[in-house]
């Protein structure tokens, strides 16, 4: 190890002369070079590190009795190449067979816990599928790691191994629930496009908060939001079970006085109603607006008259204007669209009234949301997707917004992952010992603690030893 460090050192050291004469002396270059070559030695060095520490394992190992006891040498200096954050790391390993019935194999490999057919490491995949829920599946792959070309198809191939992420994935058990007089409760949907001239399909949302509180003096934010999303094409009952299972988990529901369901109307919205504790529907205003516009589009002073019978919460005026609109509407596909627009606001009438006239009704920030999580990945440009990958990018959506990052998704890789039952015993193989360690005490390596001499350096060394 003492001889990587050496050489990364002397390489580093002459390339960093290479840019001071070519900064000061002829007057080119900047701090940017600069970073970029220590970046790219720095991960040579991981490559080389991981490399040994491998090999210096296997050879463990290898001169272990332990591992004589039941596996016998088959071949040795078998190449394999894993791909790292650190780029390509090539080291050679030994191939094993069993002495009873359990076939042949890499200890090594199966020890540290790399699969016979696994070219990426977990961390690396972590890191791309984390990428891939913002960038496209090529860019997430060129960000993950420099030097080494990933195919974007690699990259579809691990968010399916992965599988579908679960929308609670995210939660702690909780001590004691929380007490809420009121909770909120908003939905949308995103229509997306598929593959080969499909019809489009939809990505449902729903999130659950606990108000607004202020972030500084011209924002607000939600309040403890948790987001549920996917697609349930044929099973939104599902999607609301995962909503009240949620509620319930983490709120006194006895003491749930209002849960407020916002929305555009639409029926598996308002299928929440016969799931939520002591549900009242709100209509979410962005709809509402878009169907004043389409109701007066071609009668535009009209429009005034119509908004203040809705903000009045006055039913028989807003029919009445709804008469003259008609009355003067002569073209038959704009008379469709206004009796349409008559219906949606009739039918949703318990919703508007309850906006205007209930002081903790909030506005619902739906629309903005859509866009934001699922549309700005999905469907805001030309891309066509399978059912099951916009299934698995709307949940993957969802998570990364209810704080997942790439450690949660190593996490769930690492639980996916089929445990092999080695049959040695690692720990006598790689037990402590005062007298032999696979790799020397610090002090022999590092002059600070050579030199004996105890001062600030030595103690913050010694403390950071093996």
């Amino acid at each position: 190890m003492d001889i990587i460090i050496q050489q990364f050192y002397e390489k580093v050291t002459s390339e960093l002369e290479r840019h001071v004469e070519k900064i000061f002396i002829e007057g080119d270059g900047d701090i940017t070079e600069v970073i970029n070559t220590v970046k790219e030695n720095l991960d040579e060095l991981g490559c080389n590190i991981i490399k040994e520490f491998l090999e210096e394992c296997d050879q463990k190992i290898k001169k272990s009795t332990e591992r004589k006891k039941n596996w016998v040498v088959q071949q040795k200096d078998m190449k394999k190449t894993l791909i790292t954050i650190f780029g390509e790391v090539k080291y050679l390993r030994v191939y094993y067979k069993s002495k009873g019935d359990k076939g042949f194999t890499y200890l090594l490999d199966d020890i540290v816990g790399i699969e016979r057919y696994q070219r990426m490491d977990n961390g690396l995949t972590s890191k791309i599928i984390e990428l891939a829920s913002d960038h496209s599946y090529q860019k997430s792959a060129d960000l993950a790691v420099k030097g080494v070309k990933i195919s974007r198809e690699t990259v579809k191939n691990k968010i399916r191994k992965l599988g579908k992420i679960d929308n609670r994935e995210l939660e702690e058990e909780r001590k004691e629930k929380k007490k809420v007089k009121r909770l909120y409760v908003e939905a949308d949907e995103d229509h997306i496009a598929l593959q080969h001239g499909a019809k489009r399909t939809i990505s449902r949302l729903i999130y659950v908060h606990e108000g607004l509180e202020r972030v500084n003096k011209t924002r607000n934010k939600l309040k403890n939001v948790k987001y549920f999303s996917g697609l349930y094409k044929n099973n939104v009952e599902d999607l609301w079970l995962e909503v009240i299972d949620y509620i319930d988990d983490n709120y006194d529901v006895v003491k749930i006085e209002t849960t407020y369901l916002a929305g555009d109307g639409a029926k598996w919205i308002k299928e929440g109603l016969n799931w939520l504790p002591r549900p009242k529907y709100v209509l979410d205003r962005y709809h509402l607006n878009k169907y004043v516009l389409k109701a007066t589009g071609h009668l535009p002073k009209i429009r005034f008259w119509l908004w203040e019978g809705l903000n009045e919460c006055d039913i028989y005026k807003v029919k009445k204007i709804f008469k003259e609109i008609i009355k003067n509407t002569k073209r038959e596909t704009k008379l469709k669209a206004v009796k349409d627009s008559r219906g949606y606001i009739l039918s949703n009438w318990g919703g508007i009234v309850r906006y205007c006239k209930d002081p903790y009704a909030l506005g619902c920030s739906a629309e903005g949301h859509i866009s934001h999580i699922l549309s700005h990945r999905m469907s805001s440009r030309p891309l066509g997707w399978s059912t099951i990958g916009a299934e698995q990018m709307s949940r993957m959506r969802a998570f990364k917004f209810n704080g997942g990052k790439a450690e949660d998704i190593y996490k769930l890789i690492r639980q996916k992952k089929k445990d092999k039952k080695i049959a040695i015993k690692t720990e006598k193989i790689f037990k402590r010992s005062k007298t032999k360690t696979l790799y020397p005490a610090a002090k022999e390596v590092l002059p600070a603690l050579k030199s004996g001499k105890v001062n600030g350096t030595y103690r913050a060394i010694k403390a950071y030893a093996f």
